[in-house]
């Protein structure tokens, strides 16, 4: 049999209470970066619309705000002008461009990678033969931007066919 001094046992109490302090430490710190994770996280997600589902005035709203934020040193607005033409505004660090009006029905559009600028450019070719070659209708520095853009522009020809 061990015989325990007053010498043990307080090791023993002051042991068992260091080890309660770390526990609630260990506990604290959990709790605070677990807290900390969550933080700028939405609590829902924002549905996203699809642009069949919208209305010529929605996906020019659509398109407006992909221009906005595609790149940071260009800003790109657009409007819908009487007989399916486009409109294309570009601002940038260099100064505003001529704006492009584009007839849209029967254009075809497409997404290329420009390397020169590091972008993926939507392209759109009209229809019209006389027109010129590709204009680029938007610089986006993300892929999805551009697949974005380029879904919403062939529903908006498309849908000048409704008009």
């Amino acid at each position: 049999m061990k015989l325990q001094t007053p010498c043990d046992q307080v090791l023993a109490i002051c042991f068992d209470r260091a080890l309660q302090g770390w526990r609630l430490a260990f506990s604290a710190l959990a709790v605070a970066a677990g807290a900390a994770c969550m933080d700028g996280y939405p609590t829902q997600d924002a549905p996203a619309i699809d642009p069949l589902d919208m209305t010529q005035h929605q996906r020019l709203e659509q398109m407006n705000a992909l221009g906005g934020d595609a790149h940071p040193d260009r800003k790109w607005s657009y409007v819908l002008l009487p007989g399916c033409v486009l409109r294309i505004d570009v601002h940038g660090t260099p100064g505003p461009r001529t704006a492009m009006g584009i007839p849209l029905r029967g254009a075809t559009v497409k997404v290329a990678t420009d390397r020169a600028d590091d972008t993926f450019d939507v392209e759109v070719h009209p229809a019209n033969p006389a027109a010129r070659g590709e204009i680029t209708v938007l610089e986006a520095q993300e892929w999805a931007r551009a697949i974005g853009m380029s879904r919403t522009l062939r529903i908006l020809e498309k849908g000048c066919a409704d008009e």
